[in-house]
């Protein structure tokens, strides 16, 4: 299975993810458009883009899915849900965040939809859901990983600098905040439940 990148209007950098897929999500296909970067797929309402920009987007898209604009989820959940149909591995979204608090909070909650699977990325941070089962990661330049959980969850941290032991994590715990690995790499056990990790630069 491939990797894929989907990105969303307010992406502004393509990152140095190897041999993945390209998917544009409504203004994010234009900027690959624009960029003159072939897209597996485009998908979106395209209501805000012009009948000019339509035809860039889809000159270089493989596929354009059009979207009705009046829809019950977001562009970017009907990306992720089209990538997951098309049985991609790993789904990178780029452009999720910085924008509409809404659409933020959406996306970040992709990452518990699809745990182990959706990652939200950009120069500063890096999200992902992790699901049962034990999870090495690497300090990869990030300086802080913060953890917190969507539905209650069990945890336990090694290669931290805050430990924690079969710990149990609801929605209204925020100490998961801003804690660091002690060396390059930590790992991340998840006894049940899931729980969202953040890895961020300052």
């Amino acid at each position: 299975m491939r990797d894929c990148v989907i990105f969303l209007k307010l992406a502004d950098k393509i990152p140095e993810i190897k041999n993945a897929d390209y998917i544009g999500a409504d203004k994010g296909a234009l900027f690959l458009a624009k960029k003159k970067l072939p897209m597996a797929f485009s998908i979106g309402d395209f209501d805000s883009v012009s009948e000019n920009d339509r035809s860039w987007i889809e000159l270089y898209s493989d596929e354009v899915i059009e979207l009705n604009p009046v829809k019950d989820n977001s562009d970017s959940e009907a990306a992720v849900d089209e990538a997951i149909r098309r049985g991609y591995r790993m789904i990178y979204i780029v452009g999720a965040t910085g924008g509409r608090l809404d659409h933020e909070i959406v996306n970040i909650r992709l990452c518990y939809k699809y745990p182990d699977r959706v990652v939200l990325i950009n120069d500063r941070n890096f999200a992902v859901a992790f699901g049962e089962g034990s999870h090495r990661i690497q300090k990869s330049g990030y300086q802080y990983v913060s953890l917190f959980a969507g539905n209650e969850c069990e945890i336990s941290l090694n290669g931290f600098k805050y430990q924690l032991d079969h710990r149990v994590l609801n929605e209204k715990d925020l100490y998961g905040l801003s804690n660091e690995l002690t060396g390059e790499s930590g790992e991340i056990f998840v006894h049940r439940g899931s729980v969202l990790v953040v890895q961020t630069s300052d």
